[in-house]
């Protein structure tokens, strides 16, 4: 595959479009980080922010951030769209090295097993070898039931990193060609 930060590839599941997310998200998108029922799943860690926005400017600062980090090359933060109203649902950002950082933040309708199973394993499918990451690392709260079951019906395991308080509630993926 080519190099996602020359030509950002558009990914496709029966419900959803994963792309490199674009500034006419950004009313969509505010309503995913307003969801106060969705807020306590994203992964804030390492962030300069805790993704909790009430107002179009806050999300139109981040989008700025987000799409220069892109250019940048520092990571890549998909929005995703769900087909069958067009609308951005959520973001997924994904960075590799040695442990591919994956974040999904989606709105809390869609934190369903059903919708989950096609955004972690299109994520799976691609993000190896996208990013070149020997491991996917992922937090899931305990809360965060659906989500950590379908983690683990895709190979994630508990990611136990001794003496690491910053990697709590995280699940890790091998990936079986390294």
């Amino acid at each position: 595959m080519n190099n996602p930060y020359h030509k950002c590839p558009v990914l496709e599941t029966e419900q959803f479009i994963l792309r490199l997310v674009e500034k006419t998200d950004a009313e969509d998108l505010l309503e995913c980080y307003s969801d106060v029922n969705a807020q306590k799943y994203f992964n804030t860690d390492n962030c300069l922010n805790d993704f909790r926005y009430k107002t179009l400017e806050e999300m139109n600062k981040t989008m700025d951030f987000w799409i220069s980090a892109y250019k940048n090359k520092n990571f890549v933060r998909f929005s995703v769209l769900y087909k069958f109203t067009g609308k951005a649902v959520g973001t997924i950002e994904i960075f590799g090295g040695l442990h591919g950082v994956l974040r999904i933040d989606i709105k809390s309708e869609y934190e369903k097993k059903e919708y989950l199973k096609e955004i972690i394993e299109v994520s799976v499918n691609n993000f190896f070898i996208l990013f070149n990451a020997e491991n996917i690392i992922t937090k899931a709260i305990p809360e965060a039931v659906d989500r950590i079951e379908v983690l683990l019906d895709y190979g994630f395991k508990v990611y136990a990193e001794e003496n690491n308080p910053l990697r709590e509630n995280y699940y890790i993926k091998s990936n079986e060609i390294f």
